[in-house]
């Protein structure tokens, strides 16, 4: 596979396993609430700012350094989230990731490669229920996820660890909200408009942050990030960034169309898979 598609083609396939697999508990310490109405209110405004949906699909560009790739994304709602990676110039697909409840589908259609990585073998956990599907669908969206509970009601105020740094000049800054799992922490900041600008997801002594801006209509109000920066650090802090930056997303139906191997496919080990994942989060 061509170095800047594998590159970006790993970096979104690791962070949803990192994403996925990482808020499985639903225990929690919760502290008091430094925040006040300010916070309250900041909450109440992203909450108030979620709507249904059955599928959203948009052109989107990724971008990693210097290379930049185009392709497509599709998040059906409750059910997974796919994104299609196609080749420079040309514009064909040549890879993707499909991320559902409880597995991984990745899907190098340059190399005539694919696996499907099952999360709880993977992770030797026992079981994986379907809220990590959802708290998938809030990251991409810029919604707030509460674990064992979902995503948040006026109700799960309460459920976070509120904060208002102050700036340099002495102003109040954005609203700052924490959950605090047993051995994850999520970090939640919102702006004085009321818009969610940034998720954090800190596991031991890597992170992964989501970083929204551009926010657009897509339809009666319906608000969406069309612009979201990944950085994932790993615990010697080396981090890499990408970019994925949505084109005119719509709400509707799904017209993603399943990947079905031919003969001239192969199955990748589940060993040299985890074997890749390892080097890439060393």
């Amino acid at each position: 596979m061509h170095k800047s598609i594998q590159s970006i083609f790993s970096l979104l396939a690791l962070a949803f396993v990192f994403l996925l697999t990482s808020c499985h508990t639903s225990r929690k310490v919760v502290g008091s609430q430094t925040g006040g109405k300010s916070a309250q209110a900041c909450f109440e405004s992203v909450v108030a700012g979620t709507f249904k949906y059955e599928a959203l699909q948009s052109k989107v560009k990724y971008s990693l350094g210097s290379s930049s790739l185009s392709g497509k994304l599709c998040l059906e709602s409750g059910q997974r989230l796919c994104l299609q990676v196609n080749a420079p110039i040309v514009g064909f697909e040549v890879a993707r990731v499909e991320a559902s409840q409880d597995s991984v589908l990745l899907v190098d259609k340059y190399d005539k490669l694919y696996t499907v990585l099952h999360l709880a073998d993977l992770y030797q956990i026992a079981e994986i229920s379907g809220g990590e599907m959802e708290a998938l669908e809030c990251i991409m969206l810029g919604r707030i996820y509460i674990p064992g509970k979902g995503q948040a009601t006026n109700r799960d105020f309460k459920s976070l660890i509120w904060s208002t740094p102050t700036q340099s000049d002495g102003t109040p800054g954005n609203v700052e909200g924490r959950y605090q799992g047993k051995d994850f922490t999520l970090c939640y900041t919102i702006d004085g408009s009321g818009l969610l600008v940034s998720t954090q997801l800190i596991v031991g002594g890597k992170s992964a942050l989501w970083e929204y801006a551009s926010y657009t209509d897509a339809g009666k109000g319906r608000m969406i990030p069309t612009r979201e920066t990944i950085t994932a650090t790993n615990a010697d802090q080396q981090s890499i960034q990408a970019t994925l930056v949505l084109n005119n997303p719509e709400l509707g139906e799904s017209s993603w169309r399943d990947f079905e191997p031919t003969a001239s496919y192969r199955q990748v080990n589940l060993d040299e898979l985890t074997g890749t994942i390892k080097q890439l989060v060393k």
